[in-house]
């Protein structure tokens, strides 16, 4: 079969796509699940607007009970995608690799903490552009990490990007202080604290639109793992902090984040300067007297 034809195929709801391959035999929903960015997202590649065309079809014919043809508008829609040219930043196909990408970095300053109380730490994300993000935390005790990573064709896209990204954060932090009984997660970002708070009252189904819940190395994907460990830490506490308001533990998990970002673009050793700049802000933190600043 060949699709032809210059009309713009339009996007599918992502609720529109997922319902539908809910109502497929699981064979053919697994075929489909790798179409989703096709089906979803690429509206300015003709490659994929002729296989969101088939898709349509395949979708009717699951309706109508008409298996045998869905199964070959699968197949066909499959052949575009695997051989057709894909438009230039077409999210259906995977960005190329990143020149460098690092492991998480993580760190211990030293410092007086003169009072009682849960850890504090603050965790922040820095997206500049469709490459890169970064991420970072820093908590009171002088313990700090950041990471960054290249996008991946997994990755939503728009605002699911930063949120997904702030949320990462927050996992990087609760690998590093692990079973810590008592702990205070500061946020700046308002979508995030949803997410945190749905899933320490136990609606551990929740996530943000777009985000991809298929198994990663054969292990549920970061936020997955991460819901059920907010759900199951009671003496965890998460507050909103304003963003780029002079709070020195938001600032430094800022500041981590973004050397986080711009390292990923060319290699260098980042420890010198987060040890630097977590220094710096946590003596302002504890000189502010922690929570009472």
């Amino acid at each position: 079969m060949r699709v032809t034809g210059r009309r713009t195929i339009p996007t599918m709801p992502m609720k529109e796509f997922d319902d539908a391959r809910a109502r497929m035999p699981p064979r053919l929903a697994a075929r489909t699940q790798p179409m989703r960015a096709c089906a979803t997202r690429s509206l300015g590649c003709p490659c994929c607007g002729a296989a969101r065309r088939l898709l349509w079809l395949c979708f009717a014919a699951v309706r109508h009970g008409d298996t045998g043809n869905a199964e070959m508008l699968a197949g066909e829609a499959e052949h575009h995608l695997g051989t057709g040219p894909h438009s230039p930043g077409c999210p259906q196909v995977a960005p190329p690799s990143a020149p460098y990408r690092w492991p998480p970095v993580r760190g211990r300053v030293p410092v007086r903490r003169g009072r009682a109380g849960p850890l504090v730490a603050a965790t922040d994300a820095s997206v500049r552009d469709a490459r890169a993000y970064g991420i970072g935390y820093v908590v009171d005790t002088g313990r700090w990490g950041m990471r960054a990573r290249p996008f991946r064709h997994q990755d939503p896209t728009g605002p699911g990007t930063v949120l997904v990204g702030e949320l990462r954060a927050v996992n990087l932090l609760v690998d590093d202080v692990g079973d810590a009984p008592d702990l205070l997660v500061l946020v700046d970002s308002l979508s995030a604290l949803h997410y945190l708070r749905a899933w320490q009252r136990g609606d551990t189904s929740r996530f943000p639109a777009g985000y991809d819940l298929r198994p990663r190395r054969a292990r549920p994907p970061t936020l997955v793992r991460l819901a059920e460990r907010v759900a199951h830490r009671p003496g965890l506490r998460t507050e909103h902090v304003k963003g780029h308001s002079g709070h020195p533990l938001n600032e430094t998990a800022d500041s981590l984040a973004s050397i986080a970002r711009r390292g990923l673009a060319r290699p260098l050793d980042p420890t010198a300067r987060a040890e630097s700049l977590v220094t710096a802000f946590l003596r302002a933190w504890h000189d502010g007297h922690g929570l009472a600043a």
